[in-house]
């Protein structure tokens, strides 16, 4: 597998193993807790009153002894233990019972009862139908004659005013730390993921992201340097080319000249000379077509535009250069955000367009519709099917009613379709009611209208 498929795999796992850790330590402190608070809890059981009442209990047994040293069965311990509350097994019956305490938690409780009781005092702890028992040894008898007792001590189930609170505010705050720690790990893989998808867009868009964060996981940061490189690479190939395109407009456009200086001065007849001269125009224009074509993002800074002061400029330069066009402007003012230069230059293309494969007259219009404007360029000529738009809207292609002898490159629409986007909106050919076509740019209205 490569090491990209590889690479959610990778990330997977390590946020597994994280939260394995973490959930194993949170057990480890709960477990620990838990038998902190139980031997806080049977502590608590072990009260000054509760060691009175075991030595009351260990006299009650020496008695018990005494009577039966002088005959009488040592017996009736249930009795006793009942009387007093405790569990009573004779050594020699169970010599071994329950287990030692252990850790540091419940040594207090051991060293208080030996104090109390006497220093070979020996403490169990065991289980008893899910309860927790003290199993105290205690020595009864006269010297000589001592045998010994085990009493139980069984430590009640806890109610509900002695549930020990610690454990259930650890156990939140081990909850919150999880959550917490799950929060931090998510935002530390979202975070650079987000500014990944982010700088990928753009530069989709065709425009140069800032540059990555490379920290994080190492995959992620693999990935953006990576994407960093491909920018920097993009941003590189784009300067060379418009390196490249200036030259080769320099390099056409200067024969151009000097072919038509020749045939002003060299060809006598006037019809040769506008055909040559229209010719060499029409060569002017595909080269400057191909170079519109192949900037990149817009050099100019955006500027809010009244369309209806805009488009009535572009209608009298379209008139200028024998382009005319029904221009008729609306009482709102309708502002965008435009770049100048190429906004005029996609209104320009489209009108040039309507003129070469349409029909006069054509006319230009505007309308609101809602947060967005359309402006239309109109014709009435043949129209265009709509299985072709989003064929003519592709670099390099035309219409078959274009190619009799129409010069052209075929990137009018493929410019303006570019340019549009570049004003954050949209292009479409559209069929006219009555016949012709209506090539429709869709743009956002500024915020501010």
């Amino acid at each position: 597998m490569s090491k990209l498929g590889a690479m959610p795999r990778s990330l997977f796992w390590r946020m597994v193993a994280l939260l394995l850790v973490a959930l194993t330590i949170a057990v480890l402190a709960m477990v620990l807790l838990f038998r902190q608070d139980r031997a806080g809890l049977i502590a608590r059981n072990f009260s000054e009153a509760k060691i009175a009442q075991i030595e009351a209990l260990r006299n009650a047994l020496n008695k018990m002894a005494a009577e039966d040293r002088s005959g009488r069965p040592f017996m009736g311990l249930q009795m006793v233990g009942r009387e007093y509350g405790a569990l009573l097994v004779p050594v020699d019956r169970r010599p071994e019972i329950g287990q030692m305490p252990r850790g540091p938690a419940l040594q207090p409780l051991v060293d208080k009862l030996q104090e109390q009781l006497g220093r070979d005092t020996e403490v169990r702890l065991g289980m008893r139908m899910d309860q927790p028992v003290v199993w105290i040894r205690l020595n009864v008898g006269p010297e000589g004659n001592t045998r010994g007792v085990w009493a139980g001590f069984p430590i009640r189930n806890v109610d509900s005013g002695e549930v020990p609170t610690r454990l259930w505010i650890t156990l939140g705050a081990v909850l919150l730390l999880l959550l917490a720690g799950t929060y931090w790990f998510a935002r530390r893989l979202a975070k650079p993921l987000a500014e990944l998808a982010d700088a990928v867009d753009k530069v989709a868009e065709g425009k140069r992201p800032d540059p990555l964060p490379v920290d994080g996981p190492e995959e992620i940061s693999r990935v953006a340097r990576n994407v960093n490189r491909m920018a920097a690479n993009l941003e590189q190939l784009e300067r060379d080319r418009s390196t490249m395109l200036a030259g080769i407009s320099h390099d056409i456009r200067t024969p151009l000249t000097r072919l038509r200086l020749a045939s002003e001065i060299s060809v006598n007849d006037v019809q040769s000379r506008d055909e040559m001269a229209a010719d060499i125009d029409e060569i002017d224009r595909i080269v400057t077509q191909f170079l519109d074509f192949a900037r990149g993002t817009p050099k100019e800074a955006p500027e809010q535009a009244d369309l209806q002061i805009v488009l009535g400029a572009i209608a009298h330069k379209a008139a200028s250069r024998n382009l005319p066009v029904t221009w008729q402007p609306g009482p709102e003012a309708l502002v965008v955000n435009a770049y100048p230069a190429a906004f005029e230059r996609m209104l320009m293309n489209l009108i040039e367009n309507a003129h070469r494969y349409g029909k006069p007259p054509v006319e230009l219009a505007v309308r609101r519709d809602g947060a967005m404007v359309d402006i239309d360029v109109l014709d009435a000529g043949d129209g265009v099917s709509a299985g072709d738009v989003e064929r003519l809207k592709q670099p390099f292609v035309r219409g078959d009613h274009a190619r009799g002898g129409t010069m052209g490159a075929g990137l009018g629409l493929a410019i303006v379709e570019r340019l549009a986007k570049w004003h954050g909106g949209s292009f479409d050919l559209l069929p006219r009611s009555g016949g012709g076509t209506v090539a429709r740019v869709r743009l956002p209205l500024a915020s501010s209208v």
